[in-house]
Parts: structure tokens; sequence; C-alpha cells
């Protein structure tokens, strides 16, 4: 696995919040962006922008993925080390069945964002202390051609309202 970090760290960390950012997919140029704000782009490799974006997420650090490998399969896709007292956030193609990983380590929220015509559902997890978290694949099944690539944030902003629904 190769670490990436933003240009903006200079290698010193992978953004504000989160110290370590690898990934195993194939596209090199994905890495973490830091302060997430309407207009940015969402992926590294489309010119799909941020709008209408949750105030949770507003200042976020972000992964920055590719697009094109919403259908790459690992079981340890991403991993990111957390500082304590973060909320990780995981915004899913809504159209995608919840992988097992999604379900068991993050909360639905009543949070949506939309990307590129598609509406994303927001998970969230509590980073309580200093932690790692793998994610894998974007789905275990296969799903539209078109689905996104989830987007993974994480955020010192106060957690959001979790959904009683799974």
């Amino acid at each position: 696995m190769t670490v990436r970090t933003a240009p903006e760290t200079h290698g010193t960390m992978a953004g504000r919040f989160t110290e370590a950012f690898s990934y195993s997919g194939p596209t090199e140029s994905v890495h973490i962006e830091l302060h997430a704000e309407n207009g940015k782009n969402v992926y590294c490799d489309r010119n799909y922008t941020f709008a209408n974006l949750p105030k949770n997420l507003a200042g976020a650090d972000w992964v920055q993925a590719a697009d094109a490998d919403s259908s790459y399969s690992a079981a340890d896709l991403m991993q990111l080390t957390v500082k304590g007292g973060m909320t990780v956030y995981v915004a899913h193609d809504g159209q995608l069945r919840c992988p097992e990983w999604l379900e068991n380590q993050f909360q639905p929220t009543d949070g949506m964002l939309q990307v590129n015509g598609r509406s994303m559902k927001i998970f969230a997890h509590q980073s309580l202390k200093r932690e790692s978290i793998t994610l894998g694949s974007n789905s275990e099944s296969r799903g539209p051609k078109n689905a996104n690539t989830y987007i993974v944030f994480v955020n010192a902003a106060p957690a959001v309202q979790v959904s009683d629904r799974k």
C-alpha cells in the first residue's frame, strides 16, 4: 500500500484531522484534500463539484478518490488514521447496497449529499481516540455502472443526528 498525502501537508500529515492515509486502488492520484467546501472537485478524475455541502462536512478533510474506481474490489481499499475526537463520515451512493464494512463500522444519519445528480446517504463514525479505520469496496455486488464512488470526510464538527434506520 502506498501512503499518499495532500501537497499542502508537505509530508507531515495527511490532513488537519487525518494523520495517515493509504489507498490500494488502481488510481495513483487519490489523496486527502483539506477544507471541503462548495465548488471544490469531489473526485480527482471528474469535474463534479460539491454543492449544498451539509454544515457538518464543510471544512472537513476528504478523500479525493477516483470515481473511475467505483467498481474496484478490495477489502482494504482505504485506510485512515484519525485523531481522537473526530467524526468520520462516508457518503455512499443511495442506489448501491451498503457493503458490510460500512454497516459494521458506521451509523446511518439523516444527511444526504447530491453528486452528479445522484443521492448519497451519509453515514457517521465517532472516533473517541486516535484510531485506524479500514474501508473496503464501494459495493459487494454489482450495481449501476454509473454509481458514484463513496466519499470519506473527517471533521472535528459535532456528530450529526444518527438515524434509527439501517
